[in-house]
């Protein structure tokens, strides 16, 4: 009994921990999609060079925490410079172009942590305190992976509150809806267009910090994490924040509970769940989801 209690605590909190960075990952790129209509197809490569930057930054010697702060800035630079290069030229184009343009910058980025980093796999070392265990319910779990559920709590809490209580949120809020209404106040469309990139970036890069003391930092786990927060967008609905949230929690268990099971399935029970659930439910589980 107390080892099937164990087993049970152990696939829960991991389903929350995996369902909390697939959140981020996905909230970013709703962000971007749902006031600019731009699939970033380079948002899984940010993923992975907030990753690569924040071990860079405490294999300098800086604490971790202070990387955490350091590294979605960074990025947040960094998308900025692509939302000014790349993406502001062609807004007003097909959304074919972006696609192709961010397709490209998926592989320039992935060719740019090769070149500096290497393809040698990287840890992140966390301070003593997150390194060791504690007890809950009679099972041993990290505690780095147990604050990083809180973590990723306060950091949606304040993404809610920063959307919902701040004028620049209340701005990108509108503006996802009635644009129009919006640069009718007078307010430049291009500032808004720009933070919102800038934003979605930075949630990449905080997921890329969080998940690198998680697992093994290499340059395929842009693609990997790009791909499964592909199928939570479309699961929670293109556009939908709240879609998000609740695509982000089932797919988090579904995988965990497959990869426990049937390990070699687990991607494939994903996909198969995703294509059930778009067959009944095509505009996400919300019915919130926005088509271009």
């Amino acid at each position: 009994m107390a080892g099937t209690l164990s087993i049970i605590v152990d696939i829960s909190l991991n389903s929350l921990v995996l369902s909390g960075v697939f959140l981020i990952v996905a909230t970013g790129l709703n962000i971007i999609y749902g006031l600019s209509r731009i699939m970033n197809l380079g948002h899984g490569a940010l993923y992975a060079v907030g990753a690569y930057i924040g071990y860079s930054l405490v294999a300098t010697g800086l604490n971790y925490f202070i990387a955490l702060l350091l590294a979605p800035i960074l990025i947040g630079i960094i998308g900025l410079v692509i939302e000014r290069t790349i993406i502001s030229p062609v807004r007003q184009r097909s959304m074919v172009y972006t696609l192709i343009l961010t397709y490209g910058l998926m592989f320039f980025l992935d060719g740019m942590i090769k070149f500096i980093w290497g393809n040698k796999p990287r840890f992140i070392d966390l301070p003593q305190f997150l390194q060791g265990t504690m007890s809950i319910f009679g099972t041993q779990y990290p505690v780095f992976r147990f604050m990083t559920i809180f973590l990723i709590a306060a950091i949606m809490i304040g993404l809610m509150l920063f959307l919902s209580k701040t004028r620049m949120g209340l701005i990108l809020r509108a503006s996802s809806t009635i644009p129009e209404m919006v640069s009718c106040l007078g307010i430049n469309m291009n500032y808004v267009h720009m933070g919102a990139f800038v934003l979605g970036c930075v949630m990449a890069g905080i997921a890329g910090i969080i998940a690198g003391p998680l697992t093994t930092i290499d340059p395929l786990m842009g693609s990997e994490m790009l791909i499964s927060s592909f199928v939570v967008i479309v699961i929670g609905g293109l556009g939908s924040i709240r879609g998000a949230v609740f695509a982000a929690l089932l797919i988090g268990v579904v995988q965990t509970l497959a990869e426990f099971f049937i390990t070699d399935l687990a991607m494939v029970i994903v996909y198969i769940l995703m294509a059930v659930i778009l067959a009944f439910m095509p505009r996400g589980i919300l019915g919130e989801g926005k088509f271009e």
